[in-house]
């Protein structure tokens, strides 16, 4: 370093002066340290000057060190409930979450999975239920309670250029987790079918069913054509 003495009067004094000192007279003119030239020449000279002992070689060995990968074996799923039973869906499917809005059905066109159409800002996208493809029952937690912070929603979903829209009894939110945490979905684990679940999670001492998303979107294309 250089033999030069840093005067780092922002330490003994600063901003902020106490009861038994005075504030520095420059603050009235520059209002804070890092605006004086006596702050700014102690910066030049620490980076001018000659590193410690030992900082190159430390860096040196540092920078030529195999490198870390920051890979991780995880996943995120967007927790949700239909009628009494708990899911999750991977997050990079969902395009939006909205408030339930009124569904249009289509003439000449009756299932029990295709719901019909809703308008999701100005567009009119299919709606279908989830839930009746699975064969979940409605429950009984259901509708909006909001000192139990339960409301229902839609979710819109796309998958390979198809955007799809299905009401659900309540959204949690994210939850990652590591693929080696799904366990297999035994059929009395949960009240529903399955087929279309890649594993099952426990979360918080529920059991959530991770959907397949390439099983259950071409059956919900299969089940509206």
């Amino acid at each position: 370093m250089s033999d030069h003495k840093i005067d780092d009067c922002w330490n003994r004094i600063g901003v902020w002066a106490n009861s038994q000192q005075r504030m520095c007279p420059r603050l009235e003119e520059v209002v804070h340290c890092a605006n004086c030239e006596v702050f700014s020449l102690a910066g030049k000279t620490l980076l001018e000057g000659e590193a410690p002992a030992g900082y190159l070689d430390e860096w040196a060995k540092q920078l030529a060190a195999s490198k870390v990968s920051n890979s991780y074996d995880s996943s995120s799923v967007i927790l949700f409930r239909l009628g009494d039973e708990w899911l999750g869906i991977e997050t990079g499917l969902l395009d939006e979450i909205v408030p339930i809005r009124p569904v249009h059905t289509i003439p000449h066109r009756k299932g029990s999975i295709l719901r019909g159409l809703a308008n999701i800002r100005g567009e009119l996208q299919l709606c279908v239920s989830i839930g009746r493809l699975m064969n979940i029952t409605r429950g009984e937690i259901s509708g909006t309670n909001v000192v139990k912070g339960i409301y229902e929603r839609m979710m819109v979903m796309s998958f390979n250029s198809v955007r799809f829209v299905f009401p659900v009894s309540e959204v949690r939110g994210v939850y990652r987790f590591s693929e080696s945490d799904i366990q297999e979905a035994p059929a009395t684990a949960m009240n529903c079918s399955v087929h279309y679940l890649r594993g099952m999670l426990d979360i918080e001492g529920r059991h959530v069913g991770i959907i397949d998303h390439n099983l259950i979107f071409p059956a919900l294309e299969r089940a509206i054509l």
